[in-house]
């Protein structure tokens, strides 16, 4: 079964500040293989604890930055919200990991959940 993407305002602006610096101008085929294995019902990464909704979880999921070519661990957090009795999947938010100030904390994202997906 597929899931459809669903992406957010959120994620959406977050994409594009990140576009606008050189670091990161292929952000979008980076995040395009973990969106394509998402569609097909691959929920890669790891839960987030204490974001877990009924069935539903709020995942967080390690993406390179090939424009940096440090691997994963230094790369980008994808943080999405899996409705799986919906088969949808709504893209959160999307951050470098080196850049602390733009780290959302668990409270955030249970914001942006219940903004965007509830």
């Amino acid at each position: 079964m597929q899931f459809e993407i669903i992406t957010t305002e959120q994620f959406e602006s977050d994409v594009r500040y990140y576009m606008k610096k050189k670091k990161f101008k292929h952000i979008l085929d980076d995040l395009q293989e973990v969106i394509d294995e998402l569609e097909k019902g691959n929920l890669i990464g790891d839960a987030i604890p204490g974001l877990v909704f009924d069935n539903d979880e709020t995942i967080k999921v390690r993406i390179a930055n090939s424009d940096t070519k440090v691997g994963k661990s230094n790369g980008y957090r994808l943080i999405y919200y899996a409705v799986k009795n919906d088969y949808e999947i709504y893209l959160l938010t999307v951050y470098y990991k080196k850049e602390d100030n733009r780290i959302p904390s668990n409270k955030e994202i249970e914001e942006l959940v219940n903004e965007y997906c509830k």
